[in-house]
């Protein structure tokens, strides 16, 4: 698969997207005021944080899935003000705050040189682990070193542009801290959006983004799918983990397939209940899925889609394989996209 780096104007103009976008620069001028009126507000100003701060945070991790599928970024909603629902949308916190810690013990222990060490590997990795959450919406997943070594050359020599970004929300706020206060909070409100950004786009340039429209945790929007048609299929859906929570796996897919050969829309029933399944805490029924889809997709002629399916499985679980009857056309598959290393894997396991 032939892999579209990204370049200097395209790093350019992702650092400029939330200012190019008039909803992103709204939003984000909304929440600078929200976070100063928090810390103006003493005591009461908690209560408001507790509110902002994840909606923020959730904000731009969605402003990195947006531009991984090169689209604006949509406003956020009430969902966003709640910690509850869709929590992978807040995890790149957890990493952020765990490079802090480490910066502050490796100060007091060895020194400022050791600490830009630290801020180096960190800026070099958080990308990564961004751009795979975005792909897969799996917290655990993102932080498998295998997968983040499987992005990182996935995405090729553009990757660096996400941690000179990243570098960038540490350094121009330190050497422009003789600022205002409110001017320094819009800097870094808008360069971290514009780091999320730039990780968006060195996301897509993977391709494996544009592979299957990954669900936000709720029922699809009733004015791009008919209401009965979604809710049937969450039944299904429903009614099949019941089986597999109680360890009855063949009963539980064998209800899917059922329910896919039934489907007024089987081409698009079959993505969506992957990415469902493979937000369940075991993804093996879904690779099991996963393969009989990826026949699916052979059997139509679709060797770009093919190959982007089999790397997306492979991101989430390195061993997966098509059907001993699929791996002649996948091979061949990966040879047409270009992607010799897959190619190589597949006529490995033949």
């Amino acid at each position: 698969m032939t892999i579209n780096t990204m370049g200097p104007r395209d790093f350019l103009r992702e650092l400029a997207y939330p200012a190019g976008s008039s909803s992103t620069l709204i939003t984000l001028a909304t929440f600078v005021l929200l976070i100063l009126l928090a810390k103006a507000a003493g005591i009461l100003g908690i209560w408001l944080a507790i509110a902002v701060v994840p909606a923020y945070l959730r904000y731009l991790t969605m402003i990195s899935e947006a531009r991984a599928r090169n689209q604006d970024t949509c406003p956020p909603g009430i969902e966003y003000f709640t910690l509850v629902g869709n929590a992978w949308t807040l995890f790149p916190v957890i990493p952020v705050v765990l490079l802090g810690l480490l910066a502050v013990e490796t100060m007091q222990a060895l020194g400022p040189a050791a600490v830009l060490v630290v801020a180096l590997l960190g800026a070099a990795i958080l990308p990564a682990i961004i751009g795979v959450l975005v792909i897969t919406h799996s917290p655990l997943q993102s932080i498998d070193p295998r997968a983040i070594a499987r992005f990182i050359r996935g995405c090729g020599a553009g990757y660096a542009y996400a941690p000179f970004a990243a570098m960038l929300v540490v350094a121009v706020p330190m050497m422009l801290d003789f600022l205002p206060v409110w001017t320094q909070s819009l800097m870094e409100v808008y360069l971290l959006a514009a780091f999320f950004a730039v990780v968006g786009a060195v996301t897509r340039s993977t391709g494996l983004i544009d592979d299957v429209e990954l669900p936000d945790g709720t029922l699809p929007d009733p004015e791009e799918t008919l209401a009965a048609e979604a809710a049937s299929r969450m039944r299904v859906l429903n009614h099949a983990y019941g089986f597999v929570s109680r360890g009855n796996r063949d009963s539980g897919l064998e209800h899917i397939y059922a329910s896919l050969r039934d489907d007024a829309d089987p081409d698009q029933a079959w993505p969506w209940y992957l990415e469902q399944m493979l937000q369940w805490e075991d993804s093996y029924p879904a690779l099991l899925l996963a393969q009989q889809y990826l026949g699916r997709v052979l059997g139509n002629g679709d060797q770009l889609g093919a190959v982007k399916l089999m790397l997306r499985c492979r991101l989430v679980d390195e061993t997966f394989r098509p059907l001993s009857a699929d791996l002649p056309q996948a091979t061949a598959a990966a040879e047409a996209c270009n992607n010799h290393e897959l190619a190589e894997i597949l006529s490995r396991r033949s």
